[in-house]
């Protein structure tokens, strides 16, 4: 998916019972605000929970929406499949224990900020594991975890956050039984172990910060699968514990790891198993990766650690100047028009502000997103600008007789002196994600242009 492809809605789906207490009476406004900076027209739906926001995406988006969902990690599992069947962009808002998914993506722990960070990044089309057919983001794990996740304490979880994992994970250890598996990575010849623990993940973290793999990466078309043996002692676990804490499992001595797309475990049959922090089924279980498949917006610092800086192609943009120049004018030029508004007398005019105005940022934002790629980030006006613009048409219409005939003419000399900007770019030879904006640019100033010539001929 491309940034083009985008409505330019943003659908705002929040756990209720997780909304920071501060939120209920303003109907998250911090958070709706980040999006609306951006542009985003932004609809606010608290749900009571994820299936009624795995409904609403199903009943209410359209292809090419994002949906900010609010949750933790269990809450994200439960909408993947209705996200990637409508086309969806999903921005993650981290209000669960351990947002592994979040962290993933390398997004902020404060929630303004973590919107912020991904709705000013790039859209990328991340992996997703499936066991015997449900999806996962994160991570599936047999063993220790599963048998961890009945024991946590809800109250303990609620004050004491991924603590509460660690305390039940204890107690799993000392109290679990190994298993006997059989484990078939990829063509692979099976191989017959007891273990205490597999864990296979999609995600580069898993179970409240842990990371079995420095090099794991949610695009890089594999699963990364570590097991732990029995004969792993009480000490040695804190050295494993230790290692997916800072470090990696591939080079343990304590551990066994391989990496590979599909991934058989059999034996042990009927026992649990556990992905991104809810039960979803039992063994025995085929592991697979559906590569590149999940729209996610993610932070740029997520993009830089996968790419590095600067463009994804290495090549440069031509004009790239002179298109931010346009692009900033444009921005003022909405700004104008949104000014005007609030004051023009004539209904026509009051009409053709407001439109334009929500074309112009619309366009704008896809053009921001195609040229973030390339280093380029939009010009934004200056804050105190709408209340200047208003201020002064204000004043005109007070102390003017003929303030709409002066306002109509001077948003048409400002649609021509566009609409000349825009010439000179060479849309053809310019990437499509940038070239369709501009285009769509050039067609909306030049219609507004002669709805402008239109409205002065009547007044």
């Amino acid at each position: 998916m491309k940034s083009s492809d985008l409505t330019g809605n943003v659908h705002l789906l929040l756990t209720s019972g997780k909304l920071p207490e501060s939120w209920r009476g303003n109907g998250a406004q911090p958070l709706r605000a980040v999006f609306e900076d951006a542009g985003y027209r932004t609809e606010l739906t608290l749900c009571d929970d994820p299936q009624a926001i795995k409904n609403r995406i199903e009943t209410d988006c359209k292809e090419g929406d994002i949906v900010a969902v609010g949750g933790g990690d269990g809450t994200i599992n439960a909408v993947l499949d209705a996200i990637i069947a409508q086309k969806v962009v999903l921005i993650p808002v981290p209000l669960g224990t351990a947002n592994d998914f979040a962290r993933t993506l390398s997004l902020p722990e404060d929630l303004i900020d973590a919107a912020r960070a991904a709705i000013h990044g790039q859209i990328r089309m991340l992996d997703i594991g499936s066991v015997n057919g449900k999806s996962f983001v994160n991570a599936a794990s047999i063993g220790v975890p599963a048998d961890a996740r009945k024991r946590i304490n809800p109250d303990l979880k609620r004050t004491f956050g991924a603590i509460s994992y660690a305390v039940a994970n204890w107690q799993s250890w000392h109290e679990m039984d190994p298993m006997d598996l059989t484990i078939t990575c990829g063509d692979r010849p099976a191989e017959h172990w007891k273990l205490r623990q597999v864990t296979i993940t999609n995600g580069r973290y898993f179970g409240g910060g842990l990371r079995p793999s420095e090099t794991k990466s949610p695009e890089d078309g594999f699963l990364h699968m570590f097991a732990i043996r029995d004969s792993v002692d009480t000490l040695s676990s804190l050295d494993i514990a230790a290692e997916l804490l800072f470090g990696s499992v591939d080079n343990s001595s304590y551990a066994t790891s391989m990496q590979c797309d599909t991934i058989k475990v059999e034996g042990e049959e009927g026992a649990p198993i556990l992905a991104d922090g809810e039960i979803i089924g039992k063994l025995p279980a085929d592991f697979t990766i559906r590569a590149g498949i999940l729209p996610v917006f993610a932070p740029n610092r997520f993009v830089d650690q996968i790419e590095g800086d600067g463009s994804s192609d290495g090549t440069s943009l031509p004009q790239q100047d002179e298109i931010n120049d346009v692009m900033r004018d444009t921005v003022d030029f909405a700004v104008r028009l949104e000014a005007i508004y609030p004051v023009a007398q004539n209904s026509k005019l009051k009409a053709l502000c407001h439109d334009s105005a929500g074309n112009l940022r619309s366009i704008v934002r896809q053009l921001e997103l195609g040229l973030r790629p390339y280093g380029i980030n939009a010009a934004s006006p200056d804050p105190d600008l709408q209340n200047l613009e208003e201020l002064r048409d204000k004043l005109m219409g007070w102390l003017l007789g003929n303030a709409d005939t002066r306002l109509a003419d001077g948003i048409k000399n400002k649609a021509e002196l566009l609409s000349s900007e825009i010439d000179k770019l060479p849309a053809d030879k310019l990437p499509d994600e940038i070239g369709g904006p501009i285009c769509e640019l050039h067609r909306v100033s030049d219609d507004l242009y002669q709805r402008l010539n239109d409205i002065l001929k009547q007044l």
